[in-house]
């Protein structure tokens, strides 16, 4: 009998974070060391996106840490992280940022809510807290798709969550990340991500006392697409029509 494929995925992407990658990397194997030790099976996958120097020697010795290491030339974070879907077989798939970190207890902690979720297959984990560091110093609380609290429509405005989350394999196959293209006015490719895992009845939850650390620098993708006021891709999700025969069935 062919080997059971592992339970979730541990993905770190990098371009040109340097020595701040080594870091992040540390952070995942932590949290790796930690769900291994509940009893999951993880694999650790490493996808290095036009990396600078510094970057790809900070990945050096991944292999005797048991990852595995692909590079690619995309220079566009979702295509990389489509890349490294298909590179992957756990049911289930965590990304990390190169210059971003995990609670120790975030692997397990998100495995355990989404398992045993009563929507099963189609939960989506979050963190309960982003601490943003470095230029941007500030908390944010994600919300919880659940919660009789929220409201849907912030979806129409702004991205409560992002892609470091831990989502159905299945969820990145039938919904791919869309292509960056910040000159024809487009970027945003995770809060895209979030309207059609939405709109596909994905369910976004919040897993309670877990934070991901997330830095903020310059001239990072993010503060280029703001600066230029690009919009996200269109979706069914931002059109008033869609609110229109929602709210006829309420």
């Amino acid at each position: 009998m062919p080997d059971a494929a592992p339970t979730v995925a541990a993905i770190l992407t990098a371009h040109a974070e340097g020595v701040m990658a080594g870091l992040s990397f540390r952070s995942l194997l932590d949290a790796v060391a930690v769900a291994r030790n509940d009893g999951l099976d993880v694999e650790v996958l490493v996808v290095l996106d036009n990396p600078t120097g510094a970057t790809r020697d900070a990945f050096a010795e991944a292999a005797q840490h048991g990852a595995t290491v692909a590079e690619v030339s995309y220079a566009d974070q979702g295509k990389v992280r489509n890349h490294a879907v298909g590179l992957v077989s756990a049911d289930l798939v965590a990304f990390l940022d190169g210059d971003d970190l995990w609670s120790e207890n975030w692997l397990v902690d998100a495995y355990r809510m989404c398992a045993g979720s009563a929507d099963g297959d189609r939960v989506i984990g979050h963190p309960e807290l982003n601490w943003f560091f470095e230029n941007q110093q500030n908390l944010y609380f994600l919300p919880d798709q659940t919660d009789p609290a929220f409201d849907p429509a912030l979806l129409r405005i702004a991205n409560p969550w992002d892609a470091l989350c831990l989502a159905p394999r299945a969820a990145y196959v039938e919904h791919p990340f869309a292509a960056r293209a910040v000159a024809d006015g487009y970027a945003y490719e995770d809060w895209h991500w979030m309207l059609e895992t939405y709109l596909a009845g994905y369910v976004h939850r919040v897993v309670p006392e877990t934070i991901h650390f997330k830095r903020r620098r310059e001239g990072s993708q993010y503060v280029q697409a703001r600066a230029r006021s690009v919009l996200t891709r269109p979706s069914e999700l931002l059109d008033f029509a869609w609110w229109q025969e929602r709210d006829r069935h309420l």
